[in-house]
């Protein structure tokens, strides 16, 4: 018997398991971030967070949409087409319709071109805006 299988034998579980652990590959991001995460858990970086041990409330969707919700926080595009649809909103409650310059047409063109960039679907992406289908495209963006 050597040193090592001595040591292995009075080692206890835990060490084995974190000797263990030393030893796996990290051959992925995943499991970096998982270390990173262990590490910071066992030096009590999770012990003082606020609503620790309340169970977080999920309405429907997808759990990050969720806590996304509960945290007030919505994606940079989606306040964008929010802002797009009340601009587009003003335009129709004009009292003059027909006589809107050209130059709030592009404003709010420049902000569609934005939000399609923005956005992480191109199948959310929509169509600039003209005097022609404004009508149209307030619906498309409510």
């Amino acid at each position: 018997m050597d040193l090592k299988d001595n040591q292995k034998q009075n080692a206890s579980p835990e060490e084995d398991q974190s000797e263990e652990k030393e030893r796996r590959p990290m051959s992925t991001s995943s499991g970096l971030l998982e270390s990173a995460i262990d590490k910071f858990a066992r030096e009590g970086g999770f012990d003082d967070l606020p609503l620790k041990g309340k169970p977080i409330k999920i309405e429907d969707g997808d759990v990050l949409t969720g806590i996304m919700k509960n945290a007030n926080y919505q994606p940079a595009w989606v306040e964008l087409r929010k802002e797009i649809a009340a601009d587009i909103k003003r335009l129709l409650e004009r009292q003059e319709s027909n006589a809107i310059p050209e130059t709030a047409f592009e404003a709010i063109n420049q902000k569609i071109i934005k939000y399609n960039r923005m956005v992480p679907n191109p199948q959310l992406q929509k169509g600039l805006l003209s005097e022609v289908n404004l009508h149209a495209a307030y619906d498309k963006w409510e």
